[in-house]
């Protein structure tokens, strides 16, 4: 490694780890101050305060990575430029490809760390805080959450479109009874009603559906009302979608393949699936967009340059969240609505780089 590479990956670290670290304090800063009233009126321990936000920060540092590795790449090159020492390496014949290597090599190592630490960190950590969060800090989740699937006793599994926690009450559910590998048997009804005298659910305005071994329907009958066989009270259902909300990738592949199995379309998992890898890789796509910026810092200066960062940066959020959104709608294929905005930014970036005077 040439004395010009060390300096190169030594100063742009420094810049990563500094506004890294100044990104998470502002961050726990504000979401204390947000929530001091509720946290000193049931009188939280620092210990607990320490641990929720220790066990947030996994989180934190994955979805303010890639900026902070942007405005790194930035100030460093910017500050290459201004003090005329990118002009001594050109005019040396050591080319701005050359010195982006490096840059290019630390931005795969950042996505691998984001990738391990979003699949193996961040489920255990936002799952104690929001353990934390509800039972401790006693803040109550919205009573609201949609897709929710899970496995009961006896070999079944539920999905409901929409759950309502706090009236109780289920829209669109289908469950079904596995044998073997097997559906046996399909219920699909509107609602579930959670009855607080009994504890449990009854379904209304639906169908059962049997099937034999071949999978071949065997009868069909409609019912207005009938018991559900399952009894998970929407407590249960709710710490389940809160557990399926922070799968990893394996899990998520896990669930899919199950509600693939059992007959259902998991768009909206298979998003979120294939998002998993495309945050992580906004680590390297950012190198394509600051270089050539930074290398803008000959006519407008570093704060020009900056500037135009951080509204790349927006833009890219703004077109990751639309792809999302799309792809949960089923308007774009899965892979396509997850890696939207860093196919569009890598080649908005890549030509920009091409163009700029190496």
């Amino acid at each position: 490694m040439s004395i010009l590479t060390r300096y190169i990956c030594r100063r742009v670290l420094l810049y990563y780890f500094s506004f890294l670290l100044i990104m998470l304090a502002f961050f726990i800063f504000v979401d204390f101050m947000e929530n001091i009233d509720r946290l000193t009126k049931h009188q939280a321990p620092l210990s607990l305060l320490s641990l929720y936000y220790l066990c947030l920060t996994p989180r934190v540092l994955i979805e303010i990575s890639w900026i902070s590795f942007l405005v790194s790449i930035l100030f460093v090159f910017g500050g290459l430029v201004k003090n005329n020492e990118m002009a001594a390496l050109l005019s040396g014949g050591i080319s701005v490809y050359s010195v982006a290597v490096p840059i290019l090599a630390i931005g795969v190592i950042l996505y691998l760390c984001v990738f391990i630490m979003q699949e193996f960190l961040v489920p255990r950590g936002m799952l104690t805080a929001n353990e934390l969060d509800e039972n401790k800090f006693l803040h109550k989740s919205g009573p609201q959450i949609s897709d929710v699937a899970g496995f009961g006793r006896r070999n079944l599994f539920y999905y409901f479109d929409l759950v309502d926690t706090e009236q109780g009450v289920l829209s669109g559910v289908h469950i079904h009874h596995m044998k073997d590998g097997f559906l046996t048997e399909r219920i699909d009804a509107e609602e579930a009603i959670w009855d607080t005298a009994s504890e449990r659910w009854y379904l209304e305005n639906g169908t059962v559906k049997k099937f034999d071994a071949e999978g071949a329907l065997l009868e069909t009958t409609a019912f207005v009302q009938m018991k559900a066989p399952f009894k998970e009270s929407p407590k249960t259902l709710q710490m389940h979608a809160s557990e399926e909300v922070l799968l990893g990738a394996r899990g998520l592949h896990h669930q899919i393949k199950n509600l693939e199995r059992s007959g259902y379309d998991a768009q909206r998992l298979k998003v979120q699936y294939y998002s998993q890898f495309a945050v992580p890789a906004a680590n390297i796509i950012v190198i394509f967009l600051a270089l050539p910026f930074a290398l803008e810092c000959r006519r407008g200066g570093l704060a020009t340059g900056f500037a135009l960062s951080l509204i790349a940066a927006l833009l890219y959020y703004g077109t990751f969240q639309i792809g999302m959104t799309l792809g949960k709608g089923g308007s774009l294929p899965a892979v396509l609505s997850a890696w939207l905005a860093n196919i569009l930014f890598f080649g908005i970036g890549a030509a920009l780089t091409i163009r700029a005077r190496t």
